[in-house]
């Protein structure tokens, strides 16, 4: 049975923060394996514009390319509606019964997965990596992770985070404003940005 982290994201688009929570989870959380899953529609992003889902997953592509045991996944573009954690892994599952999954998160994310749909489901029937993110006490990570342990019996991991503060808004600024996106994105991705227009007009 192999270990398989599962990052989930808009990646709107993604930037090296994503990239060093995907290695965090490969060197110090112990993964065989990263798979990046794009969303179609984030629910906590529904009615925002955004690039189009092959933007998005090109851009994913091209990132994932750094490490061969990171992989990108269309499920979610596949999947009809809104993109559900709950649904996404019970799908993969079903697919993969003999893989163990284990859902990637942030500090805000982990703190607040009780209140997602089927999120008490998702802690009783999957495992968690944490990753901490700028801004966050440990002590408040801590009792959340004492918390879902006790209650759920959730096998949560905390990875060794390089925790680089970077954001999507940041990113779109910075193209607004003509800069270089240089620490931010990979220069791949960079140049895909560049060379089909993206984020010309920003939309958060």
């Amino acid at each position: 049975m192999s270990d398989i982290g599962i990052l989930g994201g808009t990646f709107d688009p993604i930037h090296l923060g994503h990239l060093c929570i995907a290695e965090a989870s490969l060197e110090s959380g112990g993964m065989d394996k990263i798979i990046l899953m794009p969303a179609k529609v984030s629910p906590f992003k529904v009615g925002r514009e955004m690039a189009s889902e092959e933007d998005r997953l090109a851009m994913a592509e091209l990132t994932a390319e750094r490490d061969p045991e990171i992989e990108v996944s269309r499920l979610e573009i596949d999947l009809e509606g809104v993109s559900y954690t709950f649904r996404t892994l019970t799908t993969l599952h079903k697919l993969h019964p003999y893989e163990r999954y284990w859902l990637i998160m942030g500090s805000d994310q982990f703190l607040n997965l009780e209140s997602w749909y089927k999120g008490k489901d998702i802690l009783e029937e999957f495992q968690v990596i944490l990753a901490p993110r700028p801004g966050y006490r440990m002590d408040e990570l801590n009792d959340r992770i004492e918390r879902y342990t006790t209650i759920y019996g959730t096998a949560i991991r905390v990875v060794d985070n390089k925790m680089l503060d970077i954001s999507s808004t940041q990113i779109k600024q910075k193209i607004q404003e003509g800069q270089s996106l240089e620490g931010l994105v990979i220069p791949e991705v960079e140049k895909y940005i560049n060379e089909h227009g993206l984020y010309r007009a920003i939309h958060n």
